[in-house]
């Protein structure tokens, strides 16, 4: 029991670091013009104030945040491997892929290359978190030391459950539209693909990416 205020202040120094550097990350990547395949790492980039937050409170050696820190872990860890898997599988055209990989195969590494690390990286303060010395601390101070099962659960529900809305939409009447319309101001010379659209006071917004085997760009269109 007397080695869990050392387990959890390396737990804490790591998260607050990967923190600082997600951040940065962050920050680089979106005062950027950064084409819409970037999209998918800046929206876990911006969870690094959560690392540090968590960070800090680890530090302090905060028994009563292990167990939200943990489902947070639990729920991260499923639903990145969720997310890739649903994303290769289902969400995105083959040929954009190949597309991206041949053009920029460094930036589309990298992009994997931070999520594989993220999934690392949650998976390293779970099983901090879930060592003994923490969960007989945590016990003793009567705190929760059950499995987070439904944190696991969310986390792959949710990758799945917006990979259906974004099939579904894609394949929509706002979907077609979005397309038509991208196509009437940008010309047959590109393929598109829907990555969002929003209804704000009967305004319709859609974002998609365009693309052919020369070039890849993010392009918006609105109507009515």
């Amino acid at each position: 029991m007397h080695n869990y205020p050392a387990i959890l202040k390396r737990v804490g120094i790591v998260s607050i670091a990967i923190g600082i550097f997600d951040l940065a990350y962050f920050i680089h990547y979106t005062s950027q013009d950064i084409s819409s395949s970037s999209n998918w790492r800046q929206s876990y980039s911006s969870h690094g104030l959560l690392l540090v937050a968590a960070g800090v409170f680890l530090l302090r050696g905060s028994l009563r945040a292990v167990p939200t820190i943990t489902w947070f872990a639990a729920f991260g860890i499923s639903n990145l491997v969720s997310s890739i898997f649903t994303m290769l599988l289902f969400f995105k055209p083959a040929e954009l892929w190949a597309i991206e990989f041949r053009l920029d195969p460094v930036g589309f590494s990298r992009s994997f290359l931070v999520k594989i690390i993220s999934i690392g990286l949650l998976y390293w303060i779970y099983k901090q978190l879930r060592a003994a010395p923490v969960l007989s601390a945590s016990l003793k101070s009567g705190h929760s030391t059950s499995t987070p099962k439904f944190a696991f659960i969310l986390g792959i529900a949710s990758a799945v459950l917006l990979t259906g809305i974004m099939h579904f939409t894609q394949n929509s009447a706002a979907g077609a539209k979005a397309v038509e319309l991208a196509r009437s101001q940008y010309g047959n010379n590109y393929k598109y693909y829907l990555t969002a659209i929003s209804w704000t006071n009967g305004n319709v917004k859609a974002w998609l990416t365009a693309y052919n085997q020369h070039e890849i760009k993010p392009v918006q269109v609105e109507w009515k």
